[in-house]
Order: C-alpha cells, then structure tokens, then sequence
C-alpha cells in the first residue's frame, strides 16, 4: 500500500532541501485522509512555516526540524514517517490515526534553509533563542507547545561529520538525548519516559547500524528550545543525524529516525494500553544510561596511519582531514602526528609508504586535463599546475589544485592547508590524496 507522497520521497535523496522542495508534499498530504495541514505563520522573510496534524488520539505528539536551516536530514524522514503510517507498513501501529495526534513542523527555519545556513534571516541561532524569543520561527514553535501540551517533543536536528561514538572508531550516525531542565539534570516523571523510550529507540535502531549510536552531552542549556520544552512537562528527546560511510546525503541517519520514531509510538501504544510495567520503563532507562557518550572532533573525513616522512629527522605520523564546513568543497590538513582515538570515515594504512609534497607543472599553453592524464601527472610526481586559468581545462572528475602554493618544507605537511600530497612506495607514486580524496593506483 502506497500513501499520497510515497513517489515524492525519492526526490528528498540530495545533499540539501528548501522551502520549494516540500511544497508538493504538503499538497499531497492535504488530500489523505486523517491529515490536515496548517499555515502556522511566516518567517522573517515570508515564506510559511506549515503544521501537518496525523490522527486524533489521545496520545499526543509534536515533532519539528530544520530549525537549523541547514540540517535537512529529518525533514526527509518526518514525511518518511507519515508514509509509512499512511501506508500502515508497521503493523503494530495499524490503530494509530485513533491513537495518536501526531504533529510534526517541517522546516521551522525557511529562510535559513533557503541559504543553506545555520541561522535564520535575522543572523539569530533560533536554538539559542528559547528565552528572548526575538525570532517569528521560535515564537511559532512556542506558541505550540503551550496550546497543543504534546506529551511527548521530538526536536530533530543534524550534527557534525566528525562525532564520534565513544572512542569505538565509528561515526555517530544517531544520537540522542533527553534534555535536561534545569543545571542540575534533574529526573522526573516525563523526562524519566523520554529516557525510557530513547532506551527503546537505541535497542531497535542498533539492529540496523550497530555501535553507531551516541548519547549527547545533557548540559543544561536554558536557551535552548528543547530544555525550555521539557521544562514544561513534554517528554522532549533530541535526535541528531550524524554521518555514516559512503553515505553523503545522510540517508542511512534518515531511514534511522523513522525506525526510532516507530519504535517511540509503539512504547507509547504499550504503556497507553498498560501493557507496559514499571520495571520495564525502567530496564529501558538503564539503557539510556549505557549509550556510549558521543564525542566531538573525534572523527574525520579521512585518516592517513603511519605514513613516513623522509628527511634529516625522518619520523612516521598520522594525518587527520576535514571538511572546512559540512557543505564545502574544500579539505584541509587538521593535524598531524600521534592521533590518538581519532577514527576516519575513510582510513588508509600508509604504513609501508613514504610521503612527497609533489611538484608544480607550469601550464603554457592550453590543457586539458582527463583522468587519464591527470593520473598520468600524478605518477610523475606533479601534484599542482600553475599559469593561466583559462589555458587549463580540467575534464577529469577529480579536484585540481592550480596557482596555490605547496608546503615549504617538503618533508612536512602544513596544517590549515589544503590536503593534497602524494605518496611513494620506493620511486613509485602509489596513492594520492586530491583534496581529501584518495586515490590509489595498481603498483
């Protein structure tokens, strides 16, 4: 059984979504039955802000994303979600509609998600705006949670690439938390449940990408929409999307969030039911406790191990790359040396491998640049091009570095650089890194 959006859904599979690319999706909920959609205000700039309504239960529901306009991750998976129960594809929940009330606020913050930027049209980071309220987008979101009292909050956001769950070595693609609400993180009856279910949420989600979900640092943060939430009594659970292998447009944390969500409802079905003990709320909190803690910075888009330096002090180090920001194209030496716990995305063992700055071809005359070519240079030791722009023509599908210096040390990599090196085996260049890219080549 397919729903009124199930063939739109493929269309959220990108790197970043916008106010226009869910407008068909709000038109096509519009007209399935037990859903309303709702024009809950403008944002600063103008563009609305909608509420969709799922059922009419007595278990009460709010959920909403992108309140960071450039974490898009959950705004896919809440129209995910409303597939899913349209399509009654869970069976437990077939009862659902008459269950719950389900309200979820895609895109809280239009214009941010129109520039691709954290912040929204005021330069204000609405999560940190729960307690002056100078934003129209947060003063929405307040306004309700005091008129619908949810039982439970789900506030949905994206994290860095570069968390870390525990020190096991791999990414945290979920995390979640049950905020605090006060400095003292005290436990009471709701923020007990959001505990309980994050615990439930984690069990099922672990089937599915095990050891790659964290528990995120609960520092009061009074500021703080989703502290200030479960202030007021909402059982309030932060999930983060976060990265996983080969996975660019976070679609393994997407499909993620809708499992958790999932398993979130059927506990609450259960204990509405009373089929759910206090013991087992309890088990279920322990659980919390034991999600490894989710740790920053301490992962990277690549990690070269081992790899030798030559010189009059030769030595041997690891080499941390990043993103400059999660949207950039552009990668940069991070550090250098003994790296400790931190993990890659992607690692590559340089054990056996020596490094070489690379050298510079002076284009003359006009280029073109192939991939066969390119590798070409690349084993000839050139890892740059400098001349006249429009005299080099790159028709390869990798990155070039033209008219940038290289390190002035070539037995030495500089850190903030941008990460482009070779790598020898002997007199043979076996691998090179292309702005964060590996390449290996057949010895």
């Amino acid at each position: 059984m397919t729903s009124s959006i199930t063939a739109l859904l493929p269309n959220l599979n990108t790197s970043h979504i916008r106010h226009k690319d869910i407008q068909a999706l709000f038109e096509g909920l519009s007209q399935s039955t037990g859903v309303e959609v709702i024009h809950e205000g403008n944002s600063f700039e103008g563009r609305s802000i909608k509420r969709i309504t799922y059922g009419f239960g007595p278990i009460k529901i709010l959920a909403w994303t992108q309140m960071h306009g450039d974490e898009a991750t959950a705004t896919a998976a809440v129209f995910d979600l409303l597939d899913a129960l349209l399509s009654n594809r869970d069976s437990r929940l077939s009862d659902a509609q008459s269950l719950f009330t389900l309200n979820i606020v895609p895109m809280l913050n239009p214009d941010g998600a129109e520039y691709c930027t954290r912040h929204n049209a005021q330069g204000i980071d609405m999560n940190r705006d729960a307690m002056a309220k100078q934003t129209p987008e947060g003063n929405i979101l307040m306004r309700l949670v005091d008129e619908l009292k949810p039982h439970v909050a789900f506030n949905l956001h994206d994290q860095s690439s570069y968390y870390q769950c525990g020190t096991n070595g791999t990414p945290s693609t979920i995390a979640f938390l049950a905020p605090a609400f006060d400095v003292e993180k005290s436990v009471n009856e709701s923020r007990h449940l959001a505990m309980a279910l994050i615990g439930a949420m984690q069990k099922a989600v672990n089937k599915h990408i095990p050891d790659c979900i964290a528990r995120y640092d609960d520092t009061f943060s009074p500021r703080s929409f989703g502290d200030r939430i479960s202030e007021k009594g909402a059982a309030t659970i932060l999930i983060e999307s976060g990265a996983a292998r080969n996975d660019p447009n976070r679609q393994i944390a997407r499909k993620m969030n809708v499992v958790a969500m999932l398993e979130a409802m059927f506990i609450l079905k259960e204990q509405h039911k009373h089929q759910l003990d206090i013991s087992t709320l309890n088990s279920l909190t322990q659980s919390y406790w034991d999600i490894p803690q989710n740790c920053s910075e301490t992962l990277s888009s690549l990690v070269v191990r081992n790899l030798t330096f030559a010189g009059e002090h030769s030595y041997q180090a690891s080499i941390s790359i990043k993103q400059t920001a999660r949207y950039s194209n552009a990668f940069f030496i991070d550090a250098v040396g003994d790296l400790g716990v931190q993990a890659g995305l992607c690692e590559f063992d340089a054990s056996k491998l020596q490094y070489d700055c690379g050298a510079v071809c002076a284009i003359n005359a006009p280029t073109v640049i192939t991939n066969e070519s390119y590798f070409h240079y690349l084993k000839q030791g050139v890892i740059a091009f400098e001349g006249e722009l429009e005299n080099l023509d790159n028709q390869s599908d990798y990155p070039v570095l033209v008219n940038q210096p290289l390190p002035t040390n070539p037995h030495a990599l500089t850190l903030q650089q941008a990460a482009y090196f070779l790598m020898r085996k002997g007199n043979k260049v076996v691998a090179a890194v292309l702005n964060g890219l590996l390449i290996e080549f057949n010895e």
